[in-house]
């Protein structure tokens, strides 16, 4: 363990000096060699995170988890891989419904366990998906929620966690134009993110302070804002956070008639910042459209809006694609999950199985003892009321060894499955009677000898006296 941690360490350690690809091409090298599955977890959790900030992640990797997960039982680590599946599938396959489900699947795992930080990771991933709905109010509730839930300040995901609260809740306030609330979370913003020397949160801190500048007013102060979150955007590679500084410099550009600037930045998100992503296109293609309307050139202005409509159908279609995707991987988590339910469903039976087993030796060991001794007398309803019990727990016993082959058998049918109960029930029935006649009648022999030899013992003592 110590050899795989020192392997992670150092990988790690390595990020900063190798590019994305050389970095995750190292953790799955680390991966190959490990076979611990707390260790493998770790790695995987890794690969992903390098993989949602900027890289491309796979379904496979999702599915480890959460298969390593329930192998391990432990409901932290379900919390994670159910958070991770619901990044993967509203980030890379853009189902936000689907990607909803695995986050409220997370909940109350994290919750269980008491993982504060997972806990506001979930709720903090949950805005995200709201705010790509457009869904402003939920996106507030849920980034309160997860600011509710911050770990302890001890924790050291204590500042990874405030800065993205930090973040949330100064958006909040932009978009629905309240700069005095938004500046007081812009500049904490600021702190905290130069704090953790954080590339991705200073560039956010940069355009949302300039947001608020312009809100309020001073355009110096805001230009100087965007110029320096426009010298840090080529460090960042969150497309989230790329879409919402473009959705708010560009309009503050064509507000103040920087059309060349404007159009620049649009021509950088048309491009889709150096990769193949359709939705940077698409709002590209929008922002050229009103750059050149601006600038009263209809024919480029057509141009644009057509370029829109091709855009929207590609992400259309793409949309379609992923989601039929989507179904093939909900289908494997699916029976993921399903076989999990069936091993612990077996291993409850087990158990189960060995109770009863243990409560029937018991039962039995007390009615042989009471038979058997030679100095105490029973009474019969004792042996009828343990009888019953013993009874009971013969037919439970049958029920729970019997249970998977009746399913089998009865195809899951509750009427041909109670029939069945039913019929072993009707054999068990006159076998208890027959015991139970047995046992009675044994008992009170057993009861009769007691008393003739406490009668002879009594007569002895009076002859004994007499004399």
């Amino acid at each position: 363990m110590k050899k795989t941690i020192s392997l992670i360490c150092f990988v790690v350690c390595m990020q900063t000096s190798f590019a994305q690809n050389n970095y995750v091409d190292s953790l799955k090298t680390v991966l190959s060699v490990t076979s611990k599955p707390i260790d493998r977890f770790t790695i995987l959790i890794a690969i992903s995170n390098t993989a949602f900030n900027g890289g491309d992640t796979d379904s496979a990797t999702c599915t480890a988890l959460l298969q390593i997960a329930q192998q391990l039982k432990n409901d932290s680590l379900l919390a994670i891989s159910y958070n991770i599946i619901g990044q993967y599938i509203s980030r890379v396959k853009g189902d936000n419904a689907t990607g909803l489900d695995y986050f409220f699947k997370a909940i109350p795992l994290a919750e269980n366990a008491h993982d504060k930080r997972r806990l506001s990771s979930i709720y903090f991933d949950m805005a995200i998906v709201y705010s790509n709905l457009q869904n402003n109010e939920e996106f507030g509730k849920y980034i309160r929620k997860g600011g509710e839930n911050l770990p302890d300040r001890s924790h050291p995901m204590y500042d990874f966690m405030l800065v993205q609260y930090q973040r949330g809740m100064a958006t909040y306030f932009v978009v629905n134009h309240q700069p005095d609330s938004a500046l007081v979370y812009a500049q904490a913003l600021t702190t905290t993110s130069q704090r953790i020397n954080s590339q991705l949160y200073i560039f956010n801190s940069y355009f949302l302070n300039g947001a608020v500048q312009d809100q309020l007013g001073d355009k110096e102060m805001a230009a100087l804002y965007f110029k320096k979150a426009v010298a840090q955007s080529d460090l960042v590679k969150s497309a989230y956070s790329q879409l919402r500084f473009a959705s708010i410099y560009i309009p503050f550009l064509l507000a103040n008639k920087k059309f060349a600037e404007a159009k620049e930045q649009s021509m950088q998100l048309l491009n889709g910042f150096a990769s193949d992503n359709n939705d940077f296109k698409l709002k590209g293609a929008g922002f050229m459209r009103m750059v050149f309307d601006s600038l009263r050139q209809p024919d480029s202005a057509y141009y644009y809006a057509k370029k829109e409509i091709q855009l929207n159908q590609v992400i259309f279609n793409q949309n379609n694609i992923n989601k039929i995707q989507g179904l093939a991987f909900n289908e494997q988590i699916r029976t993921i999950e399903e076989e999990a339910r069936q091993q612990k469903e077996e291993e409850q039976r087990k158990q189960n199985i060995q109770f009863a087993l243990i409560g029937l030796g018991i039962i039995t060991f007390v009615i042989l003892f009471l038979l058997l001794s030679r100095s105490i007398i029973t009474n019969t309803k004792l042996i009828e009321f343990l009888g019953v019990i013993a009874l009971l727990i013969v037919f439970e016993f049958l029920n729970l060894l019997l249970h998977p082959f009746l399913e089998k058998i009865t195809n899951h049918s509750p009427v041909i499955m109670l029939l069945a109960l039913v019929c072993i029930a009707a054999l068990l029935v006159p076998l208890h009677h027959r015991v139970e006649k047995w046992a009675t009648a044994k008992l009170i022999e057993k009861n009769k000898q007691i008393r003739l030899a406490a009668a002879k013992k009594t007569i002895e003592q009076l002859e004994k006296n007499e004399e």
